[in-house]
């Protein structure tokens, strides 16, 4: 399995409150996470940090053998340990009140994987020249449009649109959305904080997919972010399907 990740402070930001990783289990599973961290006086730096480490460390004892819904209770398992622990530290440590941070995740081997997301960074999945987004976003603006009360030209606009209603660390309890995910020779998973989708489209995005290596494509969906303004963090994680024998 192919991968690349690729990240960005972005051309306004002092610092980036964004961490990922991409963690390679002995088994065969990828774990493939991206956190966009959210607190004053760079509290958004520890929390997406403690984030990623938390959860890749809790996740070491998969196997061949682990079921889809084992893994999903794993991972949710993960997610609420993390959940505890920023909220935790944030109370302990003045300077970070307040923090918390998105999360988005993909467990997968070359069959299957599941997919966990907090917040408002995505998944996308290309396939056959497709890009789709598998998650949906946990903010305000989105719940909006769910319910019809605002259309998509007034979410693209909207004074509010980065408003979360979810976050990790930031309640005593938190819900991650799941889904399982299967996936074919040649496919591929986007992971990205806002700063990529809140200025690139994905039509824009599915055409940089087309052509070059995994590390090519994640430089240039970065480079067109900032292009585009950069006012945010960036952050991409690319994988691509490989059978087995093709690695």
């Amino acid at each position: 399995m192919e991968s690349a990740i690729q990240t960005h402070i972005g051309c306004v930001r002092q610092t980036n409150e964004d961490s990922g990783r991409i963690q390679r289990y002995d088994n065969g599973w990828i774990l493939a996470i991206v956190a966009d961290g959210m607190g004053g006086h760079q509290a958004g730096d520890v929390a997406s940090q403690m984030a990623v480490d938390i959860i890749c460390e809790s996740l070491k004892d998969i196997t061949d053998y682990t079921t889809p819904s084992e893994l999903q209770q794993k991972l949710n398992n993960a997610i609420q340990l993390a959940n505890e622990r920023i909220l935790t530290y944030a109370q302990e440590h003045e300077e970070c009140r307040g923090m918390g941070t998105t999360v988005v995740i993909a467990l997968m081997n070359h069959q299957l994987g599941v997919l966990a997301h907090i917040g408002d960074s995505r998944i996308y999945r290309y396939s056959q020249g497709i890009l789709q987004q598998i998650t949906s976003d946990h903010t305000l603006v989105n719940e909006l449009l769910r319910n019809h009360q605002i259309t998509q030209d007034e979410a693209a606009n909207h004074p509010r649109r980065n408003i979360l209603t979810r976050a990790l660390g930031t309640d005593k309890k938190v819900k991650a959305d799941f889904s399982i995910l299967h996936w074919d020779t040649g496919d591929m998973l986007l992971l990205c904080s806002d700063g990529l989708s809140g200025k690139i489209g994905s039509e824009a995005m599915a055409k940089v997919l087309t052509n070059g290596s995994l590390k090519e494509m994640a430089d240039e969906l970065i480079e067109r972010a900032l292009d585009a303004g950069g006012e945010d963090n960036i952050t991409v994680i690319l994988l691509r399907n490989q059978s087995e024998a093709g690695e």
